[in-house]
């Protein structure tokens, strides 16, 4: 009935995985657990042992294939008709998190179920503070917003989905690198109409990255966005950045962000990298960057 699929990346998953699969054994349905790592740098010889689990596969590549490709590899994998997508750094918060999604599946309401995502109140060390404070401030959304705006929050790290839907919405594989993949996805399942219900069935975001790995991915990120923005091959309607842009390219300003990124990046990083993040400045950040690299194309 249900395939758990886990993308893995320099994690150790021992523990959501034997977590999960305790869950499933209690509800009596057909079940799989499959993940794979993809061609992780570091080694976890706990990984290993999953082989050792009843109904759970890890399959480890030897040539990473990116964050959209190996979700889609994951499901030409599995066997059963619903897909619960885990991210590997993440940890449900309540020991009724398969029920909450059984509940889902039996209601019929929808054929994408979004479940949330939530971080420790404890706070990381000054440099993982960036991560954290906007994963709390951007990510960690009260369920009666989240279902004002369903699709506007959505989280590929934990989510459940109808097989049949997700072979006509794939992840995109033309995005290697980080970033954007969830927002490109959500994109295709609003354009073409897929009902996605918002539940509160929250994980833990456990894999807080350090200031400086999260800014190059921030940037990594942007990099894609303004690549296949310029392609013009999606709606831009749920991309707040591209939005934005529209309207500094109307007012002919982009010249004017592009210089604010040159002047002051140094500057946005410090306050970036310190005790106190503005997302104020990392909004800005990402903006200016923006702007700086369309005038380069």
């Amino acid at each position: 009935m249900i395939s758990v699929l886990i993308p893995v990346y320099n994690y150790n998953i021992i523990s959501l995985v034997t977590f999960i699969k305790s869950q499933l054994l209690l509800t009596n349905i057909d079940f799989e657990i499959i993940c794979i790592d993809d061609a992780s740098t570091e080694y976890f010889t706990g990984n290993d042992k999953l082989h050792e689990l009843h109904n759970v596969t890890f399959y480890k590549l030897t040539k990473n294939i990116g964050r959209s490709k190996i979700r889609n590899l994951l499901v030409e994998k599995s066997k059963f008709e619903w897909l619960l997508f885990l991210d590997a750094d993440v940890f449900p918060e309540n020991d009724n998190f398969i029920n909450k999604y059984l509940t889902c599946i039996h209601s019929n309401e929808a054929i994408v179920y979004c479940g949330g995502i939530k971080y420790e109140t404890t706070k990381p060390g000054n440099d993982k503070m960036l991560r954290w404070v906007y994963g709390r401030n951007r990510e960690e959304v009260d369920n009666a917003v989240k279902q004002e705006k369903p699709y506007q929050y959505f989280f590929g790290a934990n989510f459940l989905i109808h097989k049949s839907v997700f072979n006509t919405c794939k992840f995109n594989e033309g995005i290697v690198k980080y970033g954007y993949e969830d927002v490109f996805f959500v994109e295709d399942l609003r354009i073409n109409n897929i009902v996605l219900q918002q539940v509160s069935n929250e994980v833990y975001h456990l894999g807080i990255e350090y200031n400086s790995v999260f800014l190059d991915k921030t940037k990594e990120a942007i990099d894609n966005l303004c690549h296949f923005s310029s392609l013009n091959t999606f709606s831009t309607e749920n991309i707040k950045i591209l939005n934005i842009y529209k309207k500094i390219v109307k007012y002919q300003l982009t010249w004017l962000f592009s210089s604010l990124f040159i002047l002051f990046h140094n500057l946005f990083e410090y306050n970036l990298k310190s005790k106190y993040p503005s997302m104020f400045i990392f909004d800005l950040y990402k903006l200016t960057y923006f702007c700086f690299l369309s005038k380069k194309t």
